[in-house]
């Protein structure tokens, strides 16, 4: 009975000893899994580096937004200043907003994202759109629906709205890949170098060789001083001023001094009443330009500033002449009239751009406009046969514009215009049943001073035709009329 109780604690005492060392090492791997897998969680992942592009009307306090948002995540992004991102997008020639310049200027700065904030105006609401492009290939990833602030403190109130989604597509966002390594080339065998030969031992002592006889004393010439060659005259680099010139501007026009004339002549005056007139020099019944007027005109293009497409070379114009000091005498000569000349007109203008660089362009031009030739009464009375005309008229233009070299342009327009009234002269106490049309025609020619402004030399002539159409009883009986209007005007033109 002993003997089988000591043998059960012996039994029991060594399954003890067996069991000890398993169950201290099960813990011990277990810790090791723990903290392996702990260093991992631990380690934070690389921060992206994003840039924040802004543009409009309110980008200062965008940009400030958006990288607020960034610095309050130092852990998740690195923010790219915009100056690197401009300079960058400079010297690429890339346009940094669109997504083959955003994948352009990103591979040069390793970036992951760029945010593009447009604050432009539509309509008469400022508006806040932001764009997340990747910058592995500059694919828009996230773009939530513009917010509309009224004034630029409520700018962060927006970006705050739109970060959630925003984030998302930053979270998306991929760095470009670096370019792949070439593998380290093996180097070549050294070749050993051949066994160097003993030489031959000598037996025989040469004879002595014969001096050679020793040559003249040759005098020293003074050495020729070494022309310096004129560097070789390399062609000028091609001006990129006719391209910036040519490029869609926001504003441009001209206003200086034109000299008017005028000749009314009639066809067919069956009874020799009707009073041609005459303003200018007459040269064989064509009156050569010789009134003094102010003439200016402008385009505006608003849609250039927020925009490079097509819409950006649609502009609104406008034109006016105005004369100052005009008289005019009557059938007599004795008394002489105030006189007034003026025409101005408003319409829509599109430019087509074509040749190298752009530099060249159609025009097509849509106006409605009225001129005016008003002769007014002194002491009550004025010339009546002297009809006041008032031309108003709708038209249509085509025009080219041309950079002939690095200082000039020239422009070339053709129009025609339908007069929906002539005035007095289509009146019934004159030509009631006429019928009329008018061409019009430019040719300008323009000296760059710089950028902006330049120096513009402008022929104009407005050619207005009529037939009467006269029946029995009318008060004046002749075929037709033609009334037109030379011009030549020295401008100071601008274009920004």
């Amino acid at each position: 009975m002993t003997r089988t109780r000591y043998a059960s604690a012996a039994a029991l005492l060594g399954a003890a000893l067996l069991l000890a060392p398993a169950v201290d090492a099960a813990p011990k791997k277990a810790s090791a899994r723990t903290t392996q897998s702990s260093k991992k969680k631990a380690q934070p992942a690389e921060a992206r580096r994003v840039a924040v592009l802004a543009s409009g009307p309110h980008a200062d306090a965008a940009r400030d937004a958006l990288e607020a948002e960034l610095q309050r995540r130092p852990a998740r992004y690195e923010v790219v200043p915009e100056s690197a991102v401009r300079a960058a997008a400079s010297r690429l020639g890339r346009d940094p907003t669109q997504p083959a310049g955003a994948a352009a200027v990103a591979s040069e700065l390793g970036l992951s994202a760029v945010l593009v904030a447009d604050t432009s105006t539509v309509g008469k609401k400022p508006q806040v759109r932001v764009t997340v492009r990747n910058g592995r290939d500059g694919k828009a990833l996230a773009s939530p629906a513009a917010a509309k602030p009224a004034t630029p403190k409520l700018v962060p109130v927006a970006v705050k709205r739109q970060w959630t989604a925003l984030e998302r597509g930053l979270q998306k966002s991929r760095a470009p890949e670096a370019a792949p390594v070439a593998p380290a080339q093996p180097a070549a065998p050294v070749e050993p170098e051949p066994a160097v030969t003993p030489a031959a031992p000598i037996t025989q002592t040469p004879a002595p060789a014969k001096s050679p006889d020793p040559e003249p004393i040759r005098k020293p010439v003074a050495p020729k001083p070494r022309e310096d060659k004129a560097p070789e005259k390399t062609e000028d680099a091609p001006s990129t001023e006719p391209a910036l010139a040519s490029s869609a501007p926001i504003v441009e026009g001209a206003l200086g001094l034109k000299l008017l004339g005028r000749s009314l002549r009639y066809k067919d005056d069956v009874f020799g009443v009707l009073r041609p007139y005459t303003l200018g020099p007459d040269v064989g019944g064509f009156a050569l330009p010789g009134a003094p007027q102010v003439a200016g005109d402008v385009t505006v293009y608003p849609l250039a500033a927020f925009q490079k497409g097509a819409l950006a070379r649609l502009g609104i114009t406008g034109s006016i002449d105005q004369s100052f000091g005009l008289k005019s005498t009557g059938s007599t000569g004795a008394v002489s009239y105030p006189t007034t000349a003026r025409e101005w007109q408003a319409g829509l203008r599109y430019v087509i751009p074509f040749g190298a660089a752009q530099q060249h362009g159609f025009e097509l031009t849509g106006t409605y406009g009225m001129n005016t030739f008003r002769i007014d009464a002194v002491d009550g009375e004025r010339p009546l046969d002297l009809p006041n005309v008032e031309y108003k008229t709708a038209g249509l233009g085509l025009g080219v514009r041309a950079a002939l070299s690095e200082k000039f342009d020239f422009n070339f327009r053709l129009g025609y215009q339908h007069p929906l009234d002539s005035g007095e002269l289509s009146s019934d106490a004159w030509f009631p049943r006429m019928s009329a049309g008018a061409v019009t025609g430019s040719a300008t020619l323009a000296y760059r001073l710089n950028r902006i402004l330049d120096v513009r030399l402008r022929a104009d002539l407005r050619r207005y035709f009529f037939k009467f159409n006269p029946e029995p009883g009318d008060p004046y009986v002749a075929g037709g009329a033609v009334d037109q209007y030379p011009g030549l005007s020295l401008q100071v033109g601008f274009r920004y």
